[in-house]
């Protein structure tokens, strides 16, 4: 029996068919495209091979920092990793990667039809705030921020990939960047205020990437036509002087989110979805018992419904009104089971719910709240000892 501490050795070698050979690469990596046999999935294999020799060693440890940097990000938007094989006595190795079908950023707007395109160049742009957002979270700058970095999968899925020269970062760290003279730049006129002092922090991750989503914008063949709402934040993350960007890509988020409250446009059939959800919760929770909790996760609200509806799957009522309340309300509560809610009323906003953006769910859930928040608070009546 093995114990703590002990080396667990896997002799068994695992086999993959090379499927293309030459899918692409840059000047430090070649990438291949492999099939798993047993589980019939493929992989992108990167493997560290730089165009000149006499760098090989100077540069592995960048190798290396993007396996540990693959591992700290697990985000819908970032590449997945699922394996890696270093060999460190040679200088090289392998990354073996989720392989994404889809076209990268900039032959997707260029191709860009809101007709006909699975996601809209608005949802893009969340996608991409979110990615960095986690990115950010994690001390991680990506600073090779290029069209070949970006691919949207055939699902409209947005994946940010190649690490190769990301960098883990000490919070507020703005010392001198060994590469940041160096890294995939042109022309003065697109260049941050920082790049002449030799700094690269994550607001200067930001200024690249709406440089390069604007610029992309701006060469559509049509730009007018182009139905994108996020114009104004996309100026401000570009701003050369980084005291005039957003501070962080948690502040875009935000900004965001403002800008989708102002400009929200709501139906009358919205509306009334929402009310005849959102006046029977409101009926039926009678009061708090103390503080009021509320859930501020739209994956939980969703959850929670649907097991609801899946509870009174063949009631015409919601039977225990408890298990609605529940999706908006994790604090103690006393409620009024008399009041009928329909299941036919609760499926229908979920329906809507679900269509709608993640930002718009975002305001939704917080209107609802925001009308919870004024049912009374009625505390218990302490016990006393006799």
């Amino acid at each position: 029996m093995k114990n703590n501490g002990d080396i667990i050795s896997f002799l068994k070698q695992k086999d993959y068919i090379m499927v293309n050979n030459d899918l692409g690469g840059g000047s430090f990596a070649k990438t291949v495209l492999l099939q798993d046999p047993f589980i019939d999935e493929l992989f992108v294999a990167k493997k560290y091979e730089p165009e000149y020799e006499e760098i090989k060693e100077k540069f592995y440890k960048n190798f290396l920092d993007e396996i540990k940097i693959l591992y700290k990000l697990n985000h819908r938007n970032i590449v997945r990793i699922y394996n890696y094989y270093a060999y460190e006595d040679i200088f090289t190795g392998y990354i073996l990667m989720e392989y994404i079908d889809g076209s990268n950023i900039d032959d997707y707007i260029k191709d860009y039809d809101w007709i006909f395109h699975i996601v809209s160049l608005d949802d893009l742009f969340t996608q991409l705030i979110d990615g960095f957002c986690c990115i950010e979270e994690h001390s991680i700058i990506h600073r090779d921020i290029r069209e070949g970095n970006i691919l949207i999968d055939k699902n409209g899925m947005v994946k940010i990939i190649d690490f190769g020269i990301g960098k883990m970062f000490k919070k507020a760290d703005d010392a001198k960047d060994s590469v940041a003279q160096d890294i995939n730049r042109t022309g003065s006129d697109t260049l941050p205020n920082e790049y002449s002092k030799g700094v690269y922090t994550s607001q200067t991750d930001m200024f690249y990437l709406a440089e390069l989503l604007n610029r992309l914008f701006q060469n559509y063949i049509e730009p007018e036509l182009l139905d994108f709402s996020y114009q104004d934040i996309l100026n401000k993350m570009m701003e050369k002087r980084p005291v005039m960007r957003y501070a962080t890509f948690k502040e875009v988020k935000e900004a965001i989110g403002k800008y989708d409250f102002i400009n929200m446009k709501i139906s009358q059939e919205d509306k009334n979805k929402y009310q005849a959800f959102a006046n029977l919760v409101f009926k039926s929770l009678k009061s708090f018992t103390d503080e009021q909790k509320f859930n501020h996760d739209v994956d939980v609200f969703i959850t929670t419904l649907e097991k609801a509806l899946r509870d009174n799957l063949f009631e015409d009522y919601i039977q225990k009104n408890a298990g609605v309340i529940n999706s908006v309300v994790i604090g103690g509560y006393t409620y009024d089971n008399t009041v009928d809610i329909p299941c036919t009323v609760v499926e229908d906003f979920l329906i809507w719910f679900k269509s709608s953006t993640p930002q718009s769910q975002k305001i939704i859930l917080n209107n609802i709240i925001s009308k919870l928040s004024t049912i009374v608070i009625i505390e218990k009546e302490p016990e006393i000892p006799f």
